[in-house]
């Protein structure tokens, strides 16, 4: 099935009288074109439509929020720049071409002050909507995320991070902060990078998926993991005291903040960056 891109610039009814009244989201949204990211809404039973949707806003205050997203993936990278570029990938399916385009015209991805908005119509038999995200930020930025299915990534942030899915997995590469993720149903992988973690500290839990971390030679850290139904395997040398079961407490190096991860209902793996999976 070919999925369709819409082409174009989206521009604000009035936008060159009334811009400085209008709240962020209406300054610049455009769509652009994003083919590879839309192959993902292929689908073999239902016809598909799919548009990326970008905003440019100023560096929000508070932080970036993205947490109301019900279906649909959340990506943020961190980077050398003063603003933030949310882009938006709005799928929709339905029973015919046109019925799919009309769902994505009703979908409503706003930003306003740093919090992103996402509402959607509701559907009928056999029809469905998603949105997920990818966004660039200063390396230095507040992050809130949440989505109900799908999957949060993070790389290269340093801030107060609160990351959470219900029906996804977790992963963080080179972040630092204060950095607390949660999911229910999925995995965690955790890359550490540097010689120790610059910040507060980091815990990240799962309920229900297996937990991995991957720690560079002479890191220096408390490192916390555990598993309470699920096994404990390291693959780096690490020092502990008496019998080791399913909860590892040791100071990796010369110690420093808190590294801990966790799982209820999965195994926990302590690794080494691109060692074997």
């Amino acid at each position: 099935m070919r999925t369709p891109l819409l082409l174009g610039m989206f521009l604000a009814a009035g936008a060159a009288a009334g811009a400085a009244a209008l709240p962020d989201f209406e300054q610049a949204p455009r769509v652009i074109t994003d083919a590879e990211w839309c192959q993902d809404s292929r689908e073999s039973r239902r016809r598909g439509y799919c548009e990326v949707r970008e905003f440019t806003v100023a560096r929000p205050s508070a932080g970036l929020h993205i947490t109301d997203s019900p279906n649909g993936s959340i990506a943020v990278t961190g980077a050398s720049r003063s603003d933030v570029v949310v882009r938006a990938r709005v799928q929709t399916w339905a029973e015919t071409d046109d019925a799919a385009r009309e769902i994505a015209g009703n979908v409503r991805v706003t930003i306003d002050n740093g919090r992103v908005t996402t509402e959607g119509p509701r559907t009928g038999r056999r029809e469905s909507w998603s949105v997920s995200y990818r966004a660039e930020v200063p390396a230095a930025t507040d992050l809130e995320l949440d989505t109900s299915n799908g999957s949060v990534s993070v790389s290269n942030v340093n801030g107060t991070l609160e990351l959470s899915s219900s029906n996804g997995s977790l992963r963080l590469t080179g972040a630092a902060g204060d950095v607390r993720g949660r999911t229910s149903n999925g995995s965690v992988h955790v890359t550490l990078t540097g010689g120790s973690w610059s910040g507060a500290g980091l815990d990240v839990r799962t309920s229900n998926g297996s937990a991995r971390i991957d720690i560079p030679e002479n890191y220096n850290a408390r490192l916390v993991a555990s598993t309470s139904n699920g096994s404990l395997r390291t693959d780096i040398p690490v020092t502990v005291r008496g019998r080791v079961g399913r909860d590892i407490d040791t100071t990796l190096g010369s110690g420093g903040a808190p590294i801990r991860v966790s799982s209820s209902n999965g195994s926990v793996r302590i690794g080494r960056p691109d060692s074997s999976r």
